[in-house]
């Protein structure tokens, strides 16, 4: 028997939840009709608080106050007994989490000595639905003290897949192949499916917002070195490309270890004399048992204190045996050349590091995901993947707190709201001029020294383009070299490393860099090399807008400073401040906003963007921050929280982890599983957090419900709770279209097509630009997003091509023109359609053209869109588009934060686009694309060509009828 909270699994693949009630089991109503949450409540023992699940509007979490039991009713005195009550619980009211009682099967019983937690996943028609998971709490006196998770509600669909599960594995290696070409080179030796399942899928989830269900195919796709391991979600209808997030985690008489030394070739790739028992590597060189340090150099033995640091604090203080609680062998890379370095991470299966980035925080923070993916699994995506970095960082650095090892000094407690002396600068970039888009940027970065400010006219120079890059990205040397002297050059992100940018920049004389992100939201980067010059990171926005005015010929002129003001001399709540390749701390834990990050979820640093996954590397400062003011006490946002210190804010926060979260959750789902848990251990006993290798757990102070009110205010502190409405995602299209002829008018079709009968009122046409090149026609289709069961006309621009001149080459436009359509006389004429775009944004899109008389065909002018004009001007040829609509302004891209699109309708005044009554006008809708890669494509449907007129008085105006040759 061990005093810590450790898990024993008791059971998996049991059987499926009892039906008993199928009447309530049916109900679809929101959050399962008030009669049922009333009942849900009056059953219980003491207070109910529940919690609605944001992605679906059922519940998703509901615990009962201190000494409180959701379920008196049942007893529980053992596994079993919690097994039946969770169970009992559910059989009454899982309609009010989302899913019937029958879909939910239980996975597994784990005891450990506060009571049982027993986890229950969805099934639909025999199929997991994915990330689907409900976790019950029964403590040791029988009660049922929480019951949390998200279920897909409301399934309805078919499990018959239209496209074949080889197909789907090919697209979705398809996809991860094309896009290893951005920042350092991958390894794509090797690269497969290593897993392929079909699943019922439910969009947004991950992302707590409202999605559709679909059937798709989950597939694993790996390299043979593991260095890359993604998660790609097929459409298992229409073979779209529905998410995909990376399963490699991380930035950058004990314990059974083994450690690997990746030695290399001249080409920097692992030796060939290996065999595969770690992703093709040599044999160890070192393993439990082997007399140490022995041979091992410096980072060799950092990597084996650091594993064993690791195990044997999960070990003393939470009681699990190694990652999967059943003391599976911790196996370590060192000098990985399977990532690009400076950098580590875990891979599912090992540990992996780059030279001089070994440290005790980093190496325990890589195993911590390790132990976060065989607990709740939060999933490497927007904020459940921002938890699971947070999670990371905390045990990583409450290892560096506590051990005796590799310490910076000093290191006490630091005051509120201060960034460390021993932290880089935090970068400010200020548009000085022109005035027209003067402006504080929000930034990112740096590289290199910032002492004192830096001032300066900024130019962007190209550069020759190498494979894969483009005459912008500042990855080789400059054309005219002499331009960039002296000045501060603007280069986009893209091809090469960060700091390879600098140095091309350090050897054409720059006096500063700034690179533009893909994204709205600036990209993060640290190095070493403070011999590099001033170097930060601006988003899309502001880097078009500069080079908007310089295209132009204005002088734009910028300062960059650093805003770090007063300084704390602590490396308390540093990560990774002791790895030399990164020249300093990645992370502040105690203020985030020291490296633009945010410390709540307001903070203007909070990440919007899909980049980094949705923004887990900054977003976890939130999670940290809670964590580091719990333990050390603050006032921040103007909430004061009481300090409760290591072992108690370590011990909540792993019940947290392993009986509260589940894949999807997010900070919501953590302030409420926080409370929960703390309520739970309440004058439990834990264990005091521990390193020591004798593997006996010392006894804490135990929880008390002044600790609990402490809990509360560090949530409060950092709204974990509010939602982070200030992104502001929308769709591409705008809902809510207004009428097509406004107030006091009648509208008349005179002509429309809502493709009931196919295509067989237009005419195809089709664009290549490459000899051998081949575009991909429009045609009919019942199985649009959103519309299935209705025909639309579907032109796809999915992930295909080669991006090679020649055969294979994408590089097309593919339309349909109407034919043409007399306006009779009206008030004004318009043209009406819906539509629904998911493509590549920027280098794949469309637009509607229009022929007035047979006069040359013209893209309509955004001014002549009286509701959803479109969204963006296309990547031009200088910008490396293939696209035969490269520069024209199209509808592109996605729904904010997501992969897919959504339904709109788009409305056009004919008269602003040159057409009057009397003419004869034909519409052409053309998809462009370039040579490979993409998302989806373009459905448009209930196209209509509208006259408007005034109202009579008594009666609508006559009817007008189309004119149509």
């Amino acid at each position: 028997m061990t005093t810590g909270l450790g898990l024993v699994l008791l059971g998996a693949g049991l059987a499926a939840v009892p039906s008993q009630l199928a009447t309530a089991a049916e109900q679809t109503a929101p959050l399962a009709g008030e009669s049922l949450v009333q009942r849900l409540k009056g059953e219980a023992q003491g207070a109910v608080r529940l919690a609605t699940e944001p992605a679906t509007g059922k519940v998703g979490f509901a615990r009962a106050a201190r000494n409180g039991d959701l379920l008196p009713t049942v007893q529980a005195t053992s596994a079993r007994g919690a097994a039946a009550k969770a169970a009992a619980y559910l059989d009454r009211y899982a309609v009010a989490f989302g899913a019937p009682a029958g879909q939910l099967q239980e996975a597994g019983v784990a005891a450990d000595p506060l009571g049982w937690t027993v986890t229950y996943t969805q099934r639909y028609e025999g199929l997991p639905v994915f990330g689907a998971q409900l976790k019950a709490t029964v403590d040791k006196d029988g009660d049922l003290t929480a019951v949390t998770g998200y279920v897909a509600p409301d399934l309805r669909l078919g499990t018959t897949p239209r496209i074949g599960k080889a197909d789907a594995a090919r697209r979705a290696v398809a996809t991860v192949k094309v896009d290893q070409t951005g920042d350092g080179r991958a390894d794509l030796r090797g690269l497969r499916a290593v897993a392929n399942d079909l699943t019922v899928y439910r969009t947004g989830a991950i992302r707590g917002v409202a999605g559709e269900t679909v059937l798709a195919y989950v597939v694993e796709v790996a390299n043979g070195t593991r260095s890359i391991r993604d998660k790609v979600f097929v459409d298992a209808t229409t073979g779209k490309l529905l998410n995909r997030y990376s399963l490699v985690h991380g930035n950058h008489g004990g314990p059974h270890q083994e450690l690997f030394e990746a030695f290399t070739d001249d080409n920097g790739t692992p030796d060939d004399e290996s065999d595969d028992s770690v992703g093709g590597l040599k044999d160890p060189i070192w393993k439990t048992g082997d007399t140490f340090p022995g041979e091992l150099d410096a980072d060799q033995q950092s990597l084996v204190e650091g594993t064993g640091e690791a195990y044997w604090f999960f070990k003393n203080t939470f009681g699990r045996d190694s990652y999967d609680g059943k003391g599976a062998v911790m196996k370590t890379v060192n000098n990985d050349p399977r990532i690009s370095c400076p950098n580590a991470n875990w891979n599912g299966q090992t540990t992996n590091y780059c030279t001089d980035v070994t440290s005790d925080d980093t190496v325990a923070h890589e195993w911590g995901h390790a132990y976060t993916e065989y607990t709740s699994g939060l999933i490497y995506q927007w904020q459940p993947g921002a938890m699971n970095e947070a999670f990371s960082d905390i045990w990583g650095e409450t290892v560096d707190i506590i051990n005796d090892r590799g310490n910076q000094t000093p290191a006490p407690k630091r005051a509120d709201g201060l960034c460390s002396a021993f932290s880089g600068a935090i970068p400010v970039l200020t548009i000085t001029a022109p005035e027209a888009i003067a402006k504080e940027c929000v930034t990112g970065g740096t590289l290199g020294e910032l002492d004192e400010p830096v001032t300066g006219q900024v130019v962007a120079p190209t550069d020759a383009v190498e494979d894969g890059g483009t005459a912008t990205d500042g990855c080789s040397t400059y054309n005219d070299v002499a331009a960039a002297a002296g000045k501060i050059v603007l280069v986009d992100r893209g091809l090469c490393t960060f700091v390879e940018k600098a140095q091309n920049a350090k050897s054409a004389g720059a006096i500063g860099v700034i690179i533009g992100n893909r994204e709205d939201a600036p990209v993060s980067f640290s190095d070493a090399d403070r011999t590099l010059p001033p170097t930060v990171s601006i988003g899309l926005t502001d880097r078009e807008a500069i080079r908007k005015e310089l295209a132009t010929g204005e002088t734009v002129e910028v300062e960059i400073v650093d805003a770090g003001g007063e300084r704390f001399e602590s490396y308390r709540w540093l990560s990774g401040e002791g790895d030399a390749a990164f020249g300093g701390a990645i992370r502040d834990m105690w203020n985030p906003t020291c490296y633009g990050d945010p410390g709540k979820v307001t903070d203007a640093e909070y990440k919007c963007s899909t980049d980094d996954s949705g923004g887990v590397h900054s977003n976890s400062g939130v999670v940290n921050h809670t964590y580091a003011l719990l333990v050390d006490g603050g006032t921040s946002n103007d909430v004061e929280v009481p300090g409760i210190g290591l072992d108690k804010a370590a011990a909540v926060f792993w019940r947290t982890q392993t009986t509260k979260l589940g894949p999807t959750s997010d900070f919501a789902d953590l302030a409420d599983g926080l409370a929960a848990s703390c309520t739970e251990l309440v004058g439990q006993p834990i264990s005091k957090v521990s390193v020591a290798t004798d593997g006996t757990p010392e006894a804490a102070e135990p929880v008390t419900t002044t600790d609990c009110a402490a809990v509360d205010a560090a949530a409060q502190a950092t709204e974990l709770a509010t939602p982070p409405a200030q992104c502001n995602f929308k769709p591409l299209l705008a809902k809510g279209a207004p009428g097509t002829c406004g107030k006091g008018t009648s509208s008349k079709v005179i002509w429309g097509d809502d493709f009931s009968k196919g295509l067989k009122k237009w005419k195809k046409s089709e664009r290549v630009v490459f000899k051998g090149g081949s575009g991909i026609n429009w045609r009919a289709t019942s199985t649009a997003p959103g519309r299935k069961g209705n025909k639309v006309a579907y032109d796809p621009s999915g992930d295909v091509g080669q991006c090679t001149e020649g055969e294979g080459d994408k590089s097309s436009a593919n339309a349909i023109t109407s034919p043409a359509v007399k306006l009779r006389a009206g008030l004004k004429r318009r043209l009406q359609f819906r539509h629904y775009m998911a493509t590549e944004a920027g280098y794949d899109g469309g637009n509607v053209k229009i022929k007035v008389n047979g006069a040359k065909w013209k893209v309509v002018p955004a001014k002549a869109y009286v509701f959803n004009k479109p969204n963006t001007s296309l990547a031009t040829e200088a910008e490396e588009n293939t696209n035969p609509l490269a520069g024209e302004q199209a509808f592109s891209g996605t729904d904010g934060g997501v992969v897919n699109g959504s339904w709109g309708t788009s409305v056009v005044d004919l008269g602003k686009a040159g057409a009057k009554k009397g003419d004869k006008i034909k519409i052409r809708f053309e998809l462009g694309r370039d040579g490979c890669g993409g998302i989806d494509g373009w459905y448009v449907d209930d196209v209509k060509v509208v006259v408007c007129k005034q109202k009579k008085k008594g009666g609508q105006a006559r009817r007008e009828v189309a004119d149509v040759r």
